[in-house]
């Protein structure tokens, strides 16, 4: 049996948690909020205490979406949501808990996004949904103009401007608002409102979502917005109204 908990309601301060990743101590996470909050990343735990909270100098809160994490410690906050997708540069701060949350910055513009405005069926240039794998960050797009197509992007790890260049693109019903890689990389778990799609991860590919997904219902969870990998058996999940769940898989 599949197995839905609700474990926590999120402290005061998340009051739209959008990003979910893991922290440094077992059972603890990052998370923040959406656009036009502070700047901050609060650490919690599975109770839904706030442990920690840190504004991250030098950044700004444009419209973060979503949170990755290397196998070196850092952690990368995407700035990337683009609501109306008149946003043409994009950026990720890649910051070290370790050494005081001092950001990078990793600035973006997509491969195909056209000049001038976009019309409103083709709106497929918000992010929400980002992940690292092999030295690489990969983005996945919300398609705010016909809710059908996810578009997987690859940008280098490293700060500067870059091209987040087109990968693949999806029939995927439904708008993405987060993803993570499980901790073995044989995993991609896709988040949309009431869904979780589980790809198997093709080794040595890039092609994350080619494989037939699994597909997990989420029933009552309100607007789901984070995910993360606890472990290779586990997600989490955050919504925007403030609770905090786990998934057995």
């Amino acid at each position: 049996m599949h197995n839905l908990t609700h474990l926590a309601k999120l402290p005061k301060p998340v009051v739209e948690s959008s990003g979910l990743e893991l922290a440094e101590q077992a059972g603890t996470y990052w998370t923040h909020n959406d656009a036009g909050n502070a700047p901050v990343l609060y650490k919690i735990n599975e109770k839904g205490k706030l442990i920690d909270q840190i504004t991250v100098p030098g950044t700004q809160n444009n419209d973060w979406e979503d949170l990755a994490k290397d196998t070196k410690g850092y952690l990368y906050i995407a700035d990337t949501g683009n609501n109306n997708n008149k946003r043409r540069t994009l950026s990720i701060y890649k910051v070290s808990p370790k050494a005081g949350f001092k950001a990078q910055v990793i600035n973006y513009t997509y491969q195909d996004q056209p000049e001038g405005k976009i019309p409103k069926k083709d709106r497929n240039f918000d992010c929400e949904a980002i992940f690292w794998y092999n030295s690489k960050l990969f983005l996945i797009s919300k398609d705010r103009g016909s809710a059908k197509t996810a578009k997987l992007y690859q940008l280098p790890d490293q700060p500067g401007t870059h091209v987040a260049k087109l990968i693949s693109k999806t029939e995927l019903p439904g708008m993405v608002t987060s993803a993570d890689v499980s901790p073995n990389g044989r995993h991609l778990a896709v988040l949309t409102y009431g869904k979780v799609y589980l790809y198997p991860v093709p080794k040595n590919s890039t092609q994350f979502m080619s494989q037939k997904p699994k597909i997990l219902e989420l029933q009552e969870t309100g607007q789901v917005e984070a995910v993360a990998f606890k472990d290779n058996q586990t997600i989490l999940i955050s919504n925007e109204e403030g609770s905090l769940f786990k998934y057995s898989l």
